[in-house]
């Protein structure tokens, strides 16, 4: 009788749903204590794993960081330049910006603490220059050639930002008023500096 065939696969996705344990333990574990005061052995811990199981998928616990940042970008969709329909109105666009980017500060609130906790991490530091780029080229696409000036893009900055999104809310506006307020004030502001 011959052995057995081996098959990677099963080993594959069992070793997949384990870095995945880790890295969704890892989040929780930086939301609470930022980057640099998380610890293998409480990432462990959450993560139902062994420390040397963590120590032995993520070595190098910035690896770790930047998987948990890199999978959290991809689910958060962050609206880019190339979303942005170039034919509709200097309001519809700036409408369609505020919706989206309170879509993903409302998905976000962990990434957001880990962010606010964890400011000088280098991989944060790393995050952080991609977001600046990608918010900085889609908000010239909604905003346009016309309204390019650093005040524009200043007051459209502050406005549609988490922190004012979450005060708004905390006030008992809906995500959608939220955004609705937000893109009102950055029209109503754009509209009266032109």
């Amino acid at each position: 009788m011959s052995p057995r065939p081996y098959r990677m696969g099963k080993r594959a996705e069992s070793v997949a749903r384990t870095r995945a344990a880790i890295r969704e333990a890892a989040r929780d574990e930086y939301a609470e204590t930022g980057i640099d005061g998380a610890s293998m052995q409480s990432i462990a811990r959450r993560a139902g794993v062994a420390p040397g199981t963590v120590l032995y998928q993520y070595p190098d616990p910035d690896e770790l960081a930047r998987e948990v940042i890199q999978e959290s970008t991809r689910v958060m969709k962050v609206p880019t330049a190339a979303d942005v329909d170039a034919d509709a109105s200097l309001a519809s666009r700036v409408r369609w910006l505020a919706h989206e980017l309170f879509r993903v500060y409302a998905g976000t609130e962990r990434e957001y603490q880990a962010w606010s906790r964890s400011r000088t991490h280098p991989v944060i530091a790393e995050s952080d220059a991609w977001y600046a780029r990608t918010y900085q080229e889609v908000l010239g696409a909604v905003l346009g050639p016309e309204h390019a000036d650093p005040r524009a893009f200043q007051v459209a900055s502050a406005v549609i930002d988490p922190g004012f999104r979450a005060n708004l809310v905390a006030r008992g506006m809906s995500d959608d008023e939220a955004a609705d307020t937000a893109a009102d004030l950055v029209i109503g502001w754009v509209e009266l500096a032109s």
